[in-house]
């Protein structure tokens, strides 16, 4: 059984007579890429805050590495690594020696050799003399997630990382944070609206919503407790239609467009419902079945 490494009991948060966060509890284990899921003012940003001691929660437990947050504070952030909103550098310096302030600032001793290949795992190799001011967003990005690494840490925190970026940079950030993983044995805690990319990167998640804890597991066997969504483009909607409410009288059937509707479907009733309606006399252009976090996601928080 996996060690855990960040354990959070029903903390709560008030601002003045907001409720931020109600009941939220979760638990991170080593070696996870975790998912932390909601919509805005879910919870999520307050949440992460009260996790990494800048405010403190009205009530609940925090434990990261076995330990208090509220006891053992300093003993837990130096063995984590974190970037909140974005990060932030001194423009006209370059990146090499943005990393370098920082180590001393950290008062942790990095040398050039240390730094360059830092830098390099990053992606921002050959550019380690450039201007912090002529980096992309995603190459800013980037050289957070390199400050981030300068102690070493055991655990990365990273708050919404690809907010703002193109594809490519989405991409760039998604292989980073899967090379912290596989080739660093980093445990990240990932809070993001992007949520086809936590499918893609994250084992486990937890969804909040209005301050709550929703549902926490494992993000392939939450995925597959849950009915397909069939996308069917036939020639005959409205006859598709009626032969599927006559075999699924309860099925709720979605409307696409002209010549296609979703629902949703069991993967082993697929081929049963294509046969029916090639039986019927109808032509199926295409059918695609998917499960997509989002629409796990839209469930929960409207639940």
């Amino acid at each position: 059984m996996s060690e855990k490494i960040i354990e959070i009991k029903s903390i709560a948060k008030k601002f003045g007579l907001f409720e931020a966060v109600k009941d939220v509890s979760f638990h991170v284990n080593q070696g996870d890429v975790y998912g932390f899921l909601g919509p805005n003012g879910a919870g999520k940003s307050t949440t992460i805050r009260c996790m990494l001691s800048l405010i403190k929660p009205d009530s609940g437990t925090i434990k990261i590495f076995g330990k208090s947050i509220f006891t053992d504070r300093n003993e837990i952030l130096s063995r984590t690594g974190s970037i909140i909103e974005k990060p932030d550098f001194y423009k006209y310096l370059s990146a090499y020696k943005n990393l370098e302030i920082f180590s001393r600032l950290s008062r942790v001793s990095v040398g050039k050799k240390e730094i360059y290949k830092m830098l390099d795992f990053v992606g921002l190799g050959g550019r380690e003399q450039d201007k912090f001011s002529s980096f992309s967003h995603g190459m800013k990005q980037r050289l957070g997630i390199a400050q981030t690494l300068l102690h070493n840490p055991d655990l990365i925190v990273l708050d919404e990382p690809t907010t703002g970026l193109d594809p490519q940079g989405i991409i760039d950030i998604r292989n980073l944070i899967l090379r912290l993983k596989n080739e660093q044995h980093k445990t990240v805690i990932l809070s993001s609206h992007n949520l086809a990319e936590i499918e893609i990167i994250c084992n486990r998640m937890v969804i909040i919503n209005k301050g709550v804890s929703v549902v926490e597991g494992d993000v392939k066997a939450l995925m597959n407790n849950e009915d397909l969504v069939v996308r069917i483009e036939v020639s005959d909607k409205d006859k598709s239609k009626a032969l599927i409410m006559s075999q699924y009288p309860n099925i709720h059937i979605t409307d696409i467009n002209e010549t296609s509707i979703e629902l949703p479907l069991e993967k082993s009733k697929i081929s049963e419902l294509n046969k029916d309606l090639v039986n019927a006399g109808i032509g199926i252009f295409s059918i695609e079945a998917k499960r997509k976090l989002e629409d796990y996601f839209i469930k929960m928080v409207n639940a």
